[in-house]
């Protein structure tokens, strides 16, 4: 990128510089993940089931990508943790030693680590009600009148 300044202070910089303006571009429709990101055929069922709420948001954006990844992953061992623990019983929840000691299984471990990892994403998307809620955009009164957010967006992909 290249950056001129003045003497005033301004800064002037590239203005088609498209490198940067594809970084934060809206992801119109949901790519297919790339494959050095190692999804599992499972894992990308998930991407898609998470990415079409993504991409809903109109707010998705290539960086976010990671999140989604996180998704996918997060998601996947949820649900290898809990068809584990259904199989088991109420052995799959606790694991008890010889010397009659318990403990709580590796399985609700992850289980608890996914929910945890999954409440971030969901957080970072706004996708719980309580996330909304901390998510709420000012809509404007005018139906005619753009946002802030879309005007800058106009200007970036224009």
């Amino acid at each position: 990128m290249e950056v001129a300044h003045k003497s005033t202070g301004e800064v002037k910089t590239k203005e088609n510089d498209v490198e940067s303006s594809v970084l934060y571009k809206i992801l119109e429709k949901l790519p297919k993940p790339e494959a050095s990101m190692k999804l599992s055929r499972a894992q990308k069922k998930w991407w898609y089931w998470f990415g079409l709420e993504f991409v809903s948001t109109k707010q998705l954006t290539k960086v976010d990508l990671i999140h989604l990844q996180q998704a996918a992953f997060w998601m996947d061992a949820r649900c290898q943790a809990i068809k584990v623990i259904n199989e088991k019983g109420y052995e799959g929840l606790v694991q008890t030693f010889k010397t009659k000691a318990t403990n709580i299984t590796g399985h609700v471990s992850i289980l608890e680590k996914a929910d945890k990892n999954l409440d971030s994403v969901s957080a970072h998307f706004g996708l719980s009600i309580k996330d909304r809620g901390k998510l709420k955009t000012v809509k404007p009164s005018d139906p005619g009148q753009y946002t802030l957010f879309e005007d800058v967006i106009k200007q970036l992909l224009g």
